[in-house]
Formats: C-alpha cells, sequence, structure tokens
C-alpha cells in the first residue's frame, strides 16, 4: 500500500562548491554533497533563525567536474581596519580579540573544488511546513555550498511524495545521494550532522551512493517526476540535546 506526503523540494545550484573534510593538513578534500551540518546552515541563513523542529532531511545531487584551486588560509591576528585598528584572533573556528602585532601565518593549500554542483534538499515537517516553505522563497540571507565564495541559487517548491516498496525486477534505482544505510555498492563516509553552533560536533557513520550499480529492493519514496529518495535524518528537540536520528527510509 502507498502512502502520500506534501514535502518541500529545494534545488540548489550555482558555479563551484567545497564541502571541505577536515583531518588533512596539505590538501582540503571535499564531500561529494553538503553534509547534514551544511544543510542546517543553509537553512539558519534562508530563515534567519534556528530551523524549527522536528524536521527530516534527504540529500541529493550531482556536480559535472572536478578541479583544483590553491589557496592561502590564514592563521593568527588579521587586521580588518586600519583606522580602527580592528584585530582578530582566529582560533578553533572562532574571532576572538588578539594584540595588535601578533603574526600572521600563511597555510597555502590545494582545495578540491566540484564544478557546476546541483542539489536537491527534501524537507518534511508537518508542524511548519507553511512556514518553511514562505521563507525558503523570501529568504532573509544569502547562500552559499561551503566557502562563502561558493554562492548560489535555489528555489523551493511543495511537492507530493509516494512511499514504495522496490523488488529487483522493477529495475529501480537509488543513486547520487546520501543514505542512511549501507546498499550494495555504497561507500560509508563520516559526516557531521549537529548543527555549528552546537556545542558537540556530532559524526555519524552516513553511506553514499554515486551511481547504483544493481537495482534497489526496499521501501523508497518518489515525487511526481520520479524523483526517487531515502529519508536520512530526523531532528527533534536538538536545542536540549537530543541528537539527530538516523533514519531508515
Amino acid at each position: 500500500m502507498e502512502n502520500t506526503k506534501e514535502v518541500i523540494r529545494i534545488n540548489i545550484w550555482g558555479q563551484t562548491a567545497h564541502f571541505r573534510i577536515y583531518g588533512n593538513q596539505n590538501f582540503c578534500d571535499s564531500y561529494p554533497l553538503p553534509p547534514p551540518s551544511t544543510v542546517l546552515g543553509i537553512l539558519r541563513e534562508v530563515l534567519g533563525e534556528r530551523p524549527p523542529e522536528p524536521i527530516k532531511i534527504a540529500i541529493k545531487g550531482k556536480y559535472e567536474g572536478i578541479f583544483f584551486d590553491y589557496q592561502t588560509f590564514l592563521h593568527g591576528a588579521i587586521e580588518l581596519d586600519n583606522k580602527k585598528d580592528w584585530w582578530v584572533n582566529r582560533k578553533i573556528n572562532r574571532f576572538t580579540s588578539s594584540k595588535k602585532g601578533d603574526d600572521v601565518q600563511l597555510n597555502p593549500m590545494f582545495v578540491k573544488v566540484l564544478s557546476k554542483p546541483r542539489y536537491t534538499i527534501y524537507i518534511s515537517t508537518s508542524e511548519h511546513h507553511s512556514y518553511y516553505l514562505s521563507k525558503l522563497n523570501n529568504p532573509e540571507g544569502y547562500i552559499s555550498l561551503g566557502r562563502s565564495e561558493d554562492l548560489a541559487m535555489l528555489k523551493a517548491e511543495a511537492t507530493l511524495t509516494m512511499k514504495k516498496q522496490a523488488k529487483k525486477k522493477d529495475k529501480i534505482k537509488i543513486e547520487h545521494l546520501y543514505l542512511p544505510r549501507e546498499i550494495y555498492g555504497s561507500a560509508p563516509i563520516f559526516l557531521p550532522v549537529s548543527h555549528i553552533k552546537d556545542r558537540n560536533l556530532k559524526m555519524e557513520k552516513i553511506y553514499y551512493m554515486q551511481e547504483a550499480v544493481s537495482y534497489y529492493e526496499g521501501e523508497y519514496w518518489e515525487t511526481k517526476d520520479d524523483d526517487r529518495f531515502l529519508w536520512l535524518l530526523e531532528y527533534k528537540d536538538t536545542l536540549n540535546g537530543k541528537l539527530p536520528k538516523l533514519l531508515g527510509y
């Protein structure tokens, strides 16, 4: 039996994207799709506040190519305004006061950049559906796909989805998306899933399917224009410390 649900589909596109994988000191690698934490950050910018909960998200999409940029990152004190002698010191992704004259460390690195990305984010939130849809079409701020220079456009719309059951004979493919569980041909990847401004950064083992190598078996969701996806995470009461829940379908 098929279940139907109206959800919000957000199409995001731009010229470049970079979703940094932290840990490598000499090379900035990138996730193929925006991590859940980045999606939450995009929603925060558009809404002008922390995304209301409960909310379920699904993330999918692809890009046309890859190229490598050479960027210099600044660490230490940075003078922003000579007239005001306004200096800041970057430590642990936060800016704090610093004494004028502190050293500036230059850190040149190769950066993996995704060319002409196009992503689709699905949102399900029965309690805040109208609010999200209204704000997404009248955003409070601009959005970027990773770095501040990776500016992007978005379009949001309500769409009807149906819950279906696939068997191998149906020849259904699920691809170009993050998965909440392993499917044959998918690759495990650890992604940040918590709100960026939360005290503790939560990482979750999630799977990425680029191109399907076999037909899918199991439950999935499909839009009226035949776009297929699986729900990835649910956020509920995270402001009070509750962790996001990894979903099955």
